[in-house]
């Protein structure tokens, strides 16, 4: 059995595909093209607003470039997680760029669009059944929380990309992917290990982050067997190492050695890496306990308010050392003089604490100068505005001890003083759910196929 070459343009579709490692990944032969374009790192913003994360003209770039190679090389083309988010307001706006795309460089073929966001009833049904957990520190999942939500979408594995490459599918585009997911169905639909691929997957869905020295925004390629799996990077200015890859595996996770995936559990407990070539490693070992039933998980962004902040520079001594008196006196007298109701302040010091908070090892440790952002989230953008001015008053003016002028204890670095952020959003749903039958694995993910281009 042969291998199955995979590349990985980078971390995220839209950051910056390097144009001189694709054309090199190409001439060492390739038999796909995968393609991640999401996540949750960014927030719920994203899914609950429906707004795309990256920017259209680098969306654009990138496409363009993974299309063109593709095509020309009669390679399917996997692209997962469109828009960011991977609802189906996302998917549209990457079906456009698409579609764009192709008329102006005459291209043509068969394209899938896989929809990941759900209809909320077969979730409020898993509910109701005791058939829904929460990721970790996420409360229970309420119906109520359900239908909260903006809009909700589950994380599709490998099977509705099979699906539509079994259908002709030249390229496809899916909403919300499991990221390994995306590079694991070629390998998987020509026989090799669901396993094996899947851990595949999770290297190369961040580009070249276990290349030496790491970066996403280069590409990664894999080349996958019956029992082992060699990564190596296209670009001569990396070298993927052992020792990489292995710091690669505990990346974003949650457990040294177990993943979850929606049909199964990968166990890297027992994976070697082994040095393929001075520039190359090959990784087995890999083990994959499959569930009893399979599970998806759920996303879903609940609009909570509205948000508007002050920054501010604080280098008073004085002020320093009294600063959680000052946060607490301010957001007193605002929300005394507001009389407001349904308001929330939150204040995030930088330089004492502004990163970890209470879990800062180093809270105590004198700081010359702070940044103070103190954020107001009101029932509207009026109300969180409003609020905040007189947040801002509070914060020039206000009394303490040893100061040395009456006002402009705080240096602000932005005019206006108050700005607006919009809407915030938070996942109210981020749970997993343990499937009805294992036909939902595709049947929660419809397929519309679409011819692009001049027929041929």
């Amino acid at each position: 059995m042969g291998c199955v070459r995979v590349l990985s343009p980078g971390g995220s579709l839209g950051y910056g595909t390097n144009a001189d490692s694709l054309r090199r990944g190409l001439e060492l032969g390739l038999d796909v093209i995968g393609a991640d374009s999401g996540s949750t790192d960014m927030g719920a913003y994203y899914l609950g607003s429906g707004k795309a994360y990256h920017s259209r003209a680098t969306m654009k770039r990138d496409m363009t470039l993974i299309l063109e190679a593709g095509l020309s090389n009669r390679l399917p083309v996997l692209i997962g997680n469109a828009g960011g988010a991977g609802a189906d307001v996302h998917l549209e706006w990457a079906r456009a760029i698409i579609e764009e795309i192709a008329r102006e460089n005459g291209m043509s073929f068969r394209l899938a669009l896989i929809r990941s966001e759900q209809d909320k009833g077969y979730l409020r049904e898993r509910v109701r059944a005791g058939k829904v957990r929460p990721m970790p520190g996420v409360p229970e999942l309420t119906v109520e929380r359900i239908d909260a939500c903006e809009r909700v979408v589950a994380q599709m594995g490998f099977e509705p990309f099979i699906e539509a490459l079994d259908q002709g599918a030249q390229v496809v585009l899916a909403g919300r992917a499991c990221d390994s997911g995306i590079y694991a169905a070629y390998p998987v639909r020509e026989g090799r290990d669901p396993g094996l691929a899947l851990h595949m997957g999770k290297i190369l869905e961040c580009g070249a982050m276990s290349a030496v020295p790491p970066t996403g925004r280069d590409c990664l390629i894999a080349n996958v067997d019956s029992s082992s799996f060699e990564i190596l990077a296209p670009n001569p200015e990396r070298e993927v190492t052992p020792a990489s890859v292995a710091a690669h595996m505990v990346y974003e996770v949650e457990h040294p050695y177990l993943q979850g995936e929606p049909t199964g559990v990968l166990d890297f407990s027992e994976v070697r890496f082994e040095a393929a070539s001075d520039r190359s490693t090959r990784v087995s070992g890999t083990r994959f306990h499959v569930h009893d039933a399979p599970t998806l998980r759920f996303e879903g962004a609940e609009q909570v308010g509205f948000r508007s902040f002050v920054l501010g520079g604080i280098r008073d001594p004085f002020l320093i050392a009294q600063i959680d008196e000052y946060i607490a006196g301010c957001t007193q007298q605002t929300l005394e003089i507001s009389g407001q109701d349904g308001v929330d302040i939150n204040w995030i010091v930088y330089g004492r604490d502004g990163v970890m908070g209470a879990m800062e090892p180093e809270r105590d440790r004198p700081a010359h100068e702070l940044a103070v952002l103190a954020q107001v989230l009101g029932p509207t953008q009026e109300i969180a505005h409003d609020v905040a001015a007189l947040m801002e008053a509070r914060m020039i003016g206000f009394p303490y001890k040893g100061a040395r002028t009456r006002t402009a204890h705080v240096a602000f670095p932005f005019s206006p003083l108050v700005n607006d952020t919009g809407p915030v959003y938070r996942f109210s749903v981020l749970h997993i759910a343990e499937l009805e039958a294992a036909s939902d694995l595709t049947r929660l993910f419809p397929i519309e196929y679409v011819r692009v281009g001049s027929a041929g």
